[in-house]
């Protein structure tokens, strides 16, 4: 096969296996290395068969030039074989001139691509993260998503960084930043004065993150909440609960200064 139709049909064999969070956008780094190690044994072998051919013609043309020194008897034939074996000489040391400049071209087109493949690819590839006080990998548009939304609270966008935790819960439901989402949720939803929601919100973190380092914080505000909201006997009630389960906790101390401030 020419070269420059390798480089296509490598190029059609990278685009064939892209990573799944870009199948339209990535070559495959695994095919596209592939083919170019598939182009250069193809080359090579042609550059090789070349070559065998080239020593065995001019072994040729060197026994053919003795003979003509030699002996004088058929000396127009001989002459003439031996200009018709030059000339393929000549052709083949021009093929394979010609073949190493394709080979040379085709891998310099061919390492473009994979190093395009190479910076696409790490794009997608997760990141070490920190959460909860453990290093894990996540995917990078999730560490987008989650620093976005936490930087709009932190900004005081309660409304966008609401409407952010409500889109990350949805597209990462399984996340391991889940049980901070919740929290922040429900913190967006205090700050907006939707107590209801957020006590939901920090209900459900502690349902299914019971052992999670904020626990006693989300406790905590949902306690502040119903004080809020002006259930002060429900309030008190988790305010208490706070000091018995984590009595050494920060959300502990806050939940003693409140319940001192609550009407018996």
């Amino acid at each position: 096969m020419h070269a420059r139709a390798l480089v296509f049909a490598a190029t059609l064999a990278a685009l064939s296996g892209l990573h799944p969070a870009a199948q339209a956008a990535l070559f495959s780094d695994d095919e596209a290395r592939k083919a170019i190690l598939d182009l250069r044994g193809r080359v090579q072998l042609m550059q090789q068969e070349t070559t065998q051919r080239l020593e065995e013609l001019t072994r040729q043309v060197t026994e053919m030039g003795a003979r003509l020194d030699q002996s004088a008897r058929g000396q127009l034939e001989l002459q003439s074989q031996l200009e018709a074996l030059r000339q393929e000489v000549a052709r083949l040391r021009g093929q394979l001139e010609v073949q190493s400049h394709e080979l040379a071209t085709a891998q310099r087109q061919l390492g473009d691509q994979l190093a395009t493949v190479d910076t696409r690819i790490k794009k997608f590839e997760p990141v070490a993260a920190e959460v909860d006080g453990r290093s894990i990998t996540v995917d990078q548009s999730e560490k987008r998503a989650f620093d976005a939304a936490l930087q709009m609270f932190r900004a005081g966008d309660y409304r966008g960084a609401l409407a952010a935790f409500q889109s990350f819960r949805s597209q990462y439901p399984d996340s391991p930043y889940l049980p901070g989402v919740l929290f922040w949720l429900g913190s967006s939803q205090f700050a907006l004065k939707d107590y209801k929601g957020s006590i939901a919100s920090q209900q459900a973190l502690l349902a299914r993150y019971p052992d999670n380092p904020r626990a006693p914080d989300a406790l905590f505000n949902i306690g502040y909440a119903q004080a809020e909201s002006g259930d002060r006997k429900a309030a008190r009630a988790t305010l208490e609960q706070v000091v018995a389960k984590y009595p050494d906790s920060q959300a502990a101390q806050r939940a003693r200064e409140q319940i001192a401030g609550l009407p018996r």
